[in-house]
């Protein structure tokens, strides 16, 4: 049987002669099939050459496919998803980089801050790099390098890196520390799971598969690719699911795992009760503190206020009056109404015996004496997600130093107990958020313990370290919020209230 005829020359070279079995000839006594024309094993195409075979078995596609106007819509979806996906990184790095320590939340760890920044980097050249590959790929239908190794670059230099930092923060906190955080996960649970599949159609196709056994240098490439590709597809689906797991349920202290109702006025107020039930502002002072050993077990403290009554009245001033002259008999004064406050308690020391006794009257507890005050202005500055996620609390404070002169503290107040010591001596005041013990009423300034007895809140006997309260997220981390309120100067306070 005779050769087909050949095609014009241009095409011969890539096509081979194969046996074919349609109509047998004898030659030799044997059964010989005529030859059939064969393309042969074309060299290497891009993902767009590739896409043509499924493509041109769409009648539709088709024929939109050569149009200038359907590449072009084509090529701004691809740069409209893949900027919106930058976009977002760097949104949550200015979110990171603008968030204050406030109550309960802080800012994130500066090793996560700066990653952030070095992966948004670069993620905004891999963005601009793969933005003209693709458009080399589409309109000239020749990118400079592999679309498959490109993709495999971004995925690992910049998505998963991505991924892994968003799961460090959500991991600390039963909110995102944005919005951003939750969109972008969103888009990549999305666009992973639609680029999954379109994987496993392009990588399990006959013509892929057929590839990987012929072991030639450029099949064993491309399979790396692949593999590459779908193991880092995998992880992105794995930690943008773990996001929302994480910032949807939590783990309870008894090792529970609930179900975070949606934001409503109900979930606001169980996370209040979670974190601020029975916590106060606690301040211990020279003036209050009995116990100022170094080795005594017990460090004074007065409450001067909760967080729920600041959170509630916005604006609170609360007084400690004294008696300069023996430095004995104290009065607490807290505001009942704007512009008027009231004395709350009363009590008297015994230095040496390391008591206090409840007084009566307090109103005119210290009438005669020489009266010295500490006046402090609490200020409550609301939640502004992602900045403050539960707000802060911050005041000023002034002495009214024997009724005539208004004017600073002279000693520092800091805000951890180890840090009051001056050369082993006490000389600093403290100022710290504290929980009472469930035994513990916290309603007054002092303890109760008798008809007219009566101590100071003592830490860790009667008191619990907000740091050991706010637990946070998932993996109960440590709490990246303020231990005490903030001291702003700024804030006006009425010395002669």
């Amino acid at each position: 049987m005779s050769s087909p005829k050949k095609r014009k020359s241009s095409k011969v070279e890539d096509i081979q002669v194969v046996d074919m079995t349609d109509k047998p000839s004898k030659e030799n006594g044997e059964a010989k099939a005529p030859r059939q024309l064969e393309p042969k094993p074309s060299v290497e195409k891009s993902h767009y050459e590739e896409a043509d075979e499924i493509i041109e078995r769409i009648h539709c596609c088709a024929k939109l496919r050569h149009k200038l106007w359907f590449k072009i819509i084509v090529f701004l979806i691809v740069v409209a998803l893949d900027g919106a996906d930058l976009f977002a990184d760097w949104l949550l790095f200015r979110d990171m980089i603008q968030t204050e320590e406030g109550l309960v939340y802080g800012p994130p760890e500066g090793a996560l801050l700066w990653s952030q920044l070095a992966f948004s980097i670069v993620g905004t050249f891999t963005f601009a790099f793969e933005v003209v590959n693709l458009w080399w790929e589409i309109f000239r239908e020749n990118p400079w390098i592999n679309t498959d190794l490109a993709s495999a670059i971004t995925i690992w230099i910049e998505d998963v890196p991505q991924i892994i930092i968003n799961v460090m923060i959500a991991v600390c906190r039963e909110e995102a520390i944005s919005y951003f955080q939750l969109v972008k996960a969103s888009i990549l649970i999305f666009g992973i799971i639609i680029r999954i599949v379109v994987s496993f159609i392009r990588y399990c196709s006959k013509k892929s598969l057929a590839e990987t056994k012929e072991h030639t240098a450029q099949s064993r490439r491309h399979v790396t690719y692949r593999v590459l590709i779908v193991l880092g597809l995998i992880i992105l689906f794995a930690g943008s699911v773990a996001v929302y797991f994480l910032t949807q349920f939590e783990r309870t202290d008894e090792g529970e795992i609930q179900f975070n109702l949606p934001k409503t006025i109900f979930e606001g107020k169980y996370r209040e009760e979670k974190y601020f039930s029975n916590v106060s502002i606690y301040l211990n002072h020279p003036f209050v503190d009995l116990h100022k050993g170094p080795n005594d077990p017990y460090v004074d403290f007065v409450r001067l206020i909760s967080l729920y009554d600041v959170r509630s009245q916005g604006s609170v001033l609360f007084k400690f009056s004294y008696d300069e002259n023996t430095r004995t008999k104290f009065v607490i004064w807290q505001e009942d109404s704007p512009g008027k406050i009231v004395a709350k308690e009363c009590y008297e020391i015994d230095r040496a015996a390391k008591s206090v006794t409840k007084g009566s009257g307090c109103a005119t507890y210290l009438a005669g004496n020489t009266i010295s005050s500490f006046i402090f202005q609490f200020k409550f500055i609301p939640k502004d997600i992602p900045k403050l996620i539960f707000g802060d609390v911050r005041y000023n404070v002034k002495v009214n130093l024997n009724g005539t002169v208004c004017i600073s503290p002279e000693s520092n107040i800091v805000s951890r107990v180890r840090d009051r010591r001056v050369h082993n001596n006490v000389q600093d005041a403290v100022i710290h958020y504290y929980r009472t013990q469930d035994h513990v009423d916290q309603e007054r300034h002092l303890v109760w313990s008798g008809t007219n007895d009566a101590h100071f809140f003592h830490k860790d006997y009667d008191l619990i370290d907000i740091k050991e309260v706010w637990k946070t997220g998932f993996a109960h981390c440590q709490s990246s919020g303020a231990l005490a309120p903030h001291q702003d100067k700024n804030i006006n306070v009425n010395c002669n209230a």
